[in-house]
């Protein structure tokens, strides 16, 4: 009677489970390294190593100035309840505001505005350090877009509606990202500014100016 051969050693749910968790391994690695891959081509194609010079305030110092005090004015009559017209601003004087108010020391060379119609619309040059994340380290946001503005809540809404870099839109993934952003949230931790727009009543964009509503006192 011949010898029966060996029966092989079964393999359990031991050796199974480490084949699965090995090809489970495996695809995360690719997923990883192809995600790595799309981040860096990303990286490379819409962002850039430099930054982009925005163009020049068209205004003189003595029109900025007089900027200035139409601010000031319109502050104080909200701030002591005094019955004021809207405020309007054009989009000189906005960037103006952007290029002289320490306020708006952080936007100071990252962003240029242009109005047209009810549409307001930005020059961008964002360094991406600011992020804080170390892949971005020496990289530049460079574009435009179109931003929609408005007081909600009593605070400021500023959503960016669509970007370009490089005159292509940036992808939609990363755009509905954008969009559910509120850019200036950061402005409520700021009790002066705060405090201003409790006191508005609207923030339209129209006929290619910024109007700021002071509220109806009863």
């Amino acid at each position: 009677m011949s010898e029966q051969a060996p029966a092989k050693p079964r393999r359990g749910c031991l050796f199974y489970g480490c084949l699965s968790g090995t090809a489970c391994l495996l695809a995360i690695l690719i997923a990883f390294l192809l995600g790595l891959y799309q981040l860096k081509r990303m990286l490379n194609f819409y962002t850039d190593t430099h930054t982009t010079s925005l163009p020049a305030v068209q205004m003189t110092p003595a029109e900025i100035e007089r900027v200035k005090q139409r601010i000031e004015d319109f502050q104080d009559a909200l701030r002591s309840g005094r019955p004021t017209e809207p405020l309007v601003l054009n989009s000189d004087e906005i960037n103006a505001m952007i290029e002289s108010d320490p306020n708006l020391a952080q936007a100071k060379g990252k962003v240029y505005v242009t109005i047209e119609g009810d549409r307001l619309k930005g020059q961008l040059s964002f360094p991406l350090d600011e992020l804080g994340l170390p892949i971005f380290r020496g990289r530049y946001l460079n574009g435009s877009g179109i931003f929609e503005v408005a007081l909600q809540n009593g605070g400021l809404l500023v959503r960016a509606e669509s970007l370009e870099v490089k005159g292509k839109p940036l992808p939609g993934v990363y755009m509905d990202k954008i969009r559910s952003q509120n850019l200036a949230a950061n402005l409520s931790n700021n009790t002066r500014a705060s405090i201003a727009l409790s006191h508005l009543q609207e923030i339209r964009v129209s006929d290619g100016k910024v109007v700021l509503v002071p509220k109806v006192e009863r």
